[in-house]
């Protein structure tokens, strides 16, 4: 199998984006799962935090299908669904500033700002928790929030690990992070790891987000860490993670309104806004910047899975 890519990165996150409307595969299951694997990985193929094609749909422009890098699929990618419009534009699927596109069945409006930025208009969430006691290790719990948005998060703020677990204060000598620290220093691999394996959330799992709430003048806005399932590992951004994080600290009064800036891990900023009727979330949206990058050819042995990029 021999087809044409192109990187796309949003606020970090890195897709390999693949036109199979015009140039469709034929893999079998195994066979895509083995492409993707080998496409993600950073070492020997293009490295990417997920595969994205865009396909003919019959209810919008332009349908959107998204592999996380362990082969995975099923998932919404917020910050993929922004590159994927970005793509779209540029393959001809997509003519106009406004759009639609079908993801998971579902079809979301989205925009190119006039700045360049792009703007996606998500789904209702369809199941939001808050404040409930989620045990985490030696018979300590924190109170957590749960989002779900076709992909399904837990949000833990810092402060709630830092005051209900006292060992997070030891020193880094000690075998735990230093009190102060903030967020920036939490081993997001080890608490990471707990919650997105945690029962609470089984059989799926979850995402698990570590935010802490920060002030820029009078502005507050969040910094974020992802452990992103699929990945099995922290990511520079999650755009369904900055989403579910809003939502928690707008609902919880963390934040005291929208629309609402989020650091994430690879230093730049995305911006999600909703509207709030009680409990309600709706007109959710997520927007940032969107890079191209390189363009090449995957040439993929379907036999024994090797893989072979060639970049223009």
């Amino acid at each position: 199998m021999t087809h044409s890519f192109q990187r796309y990165t949003a606020a970090g996150n890195t897709f390999v984006v693949m036109n199979t409307w015009e140039d469709p595969l034929s893999l079998s299951r195994e066979e895509m799962q083995k492409l993707v694997r080998a496409a993600c990985d950073y070492k020997t193929g293009v490295g990417a935090d997920g595969i994205i094609l865009i396909n003919q749909s019959s209810s919008a422009p332009f349908r959107m299908d998204f592999y996380n890098p362990d082969g995975s699929t099923g998932m919404l990618c917020g910050n993929g669904s922004r590159c994927a419009v970005q793509a779209a534009g540029h393959f001809g699927f997509a003519t106009e500033a406004k759009t639609e596109f079908e993801v998971l069945g579902a079809v979301n409006r989205a925009e190119v700002l006039a700045n360049g930025d792009v703007r996606v208009y998500f789904q209702d969430p369809t199941v939001i928790r808050l404040n409930f006691d989620l045990p985490v290790e030696n018979n300590a719990s924190v109170k957590a929030g749960y989002v779900d948005l076709g992909s399904q998060h837990v949000v833990v703020f810092f402060d709630e690990l830092q005051n209900r677990l006292p060992f997070l204060k030891k020193t880094e000598a000690e075998g735990g992070i230093m009190s102060g620290g903030g967020v920036d220093s939490l081993d997001v691999a080890h608490y990471g790891r707990l919650l997105r394996w945690h029962p609470e959330f089984a059989p799926v799992g979850a995402n698990a987000n570590f935010i802490e709430v920060r002030e820029d003048g009078e502005e507050k806005y969040l910094r974020i860490r992802t452990f992103e399932r699929g990945v099995e590992g922290e990511t520079l951004a999650c755009g369904t993670g900055c989403m579910s994080s809003a939502i928690v600290a707008r609902l919880t009064g963390r934040i005291p309104q929208a629309p609402i800036r989020l650091l994430t891990q690879s230093g730049e900023y995305v911006t999600v806004n909703f509207e709030l009727s009680g409990d309600r979330v709706s007109k959710l949206s997520l927007e940032g910047s969107v890079i191209a990058g390189e363009e090449g050819t995957l040439i993929f042995d379907e036999t024994n899975g090797k893989l072979e990029v060639e970049y223009l």
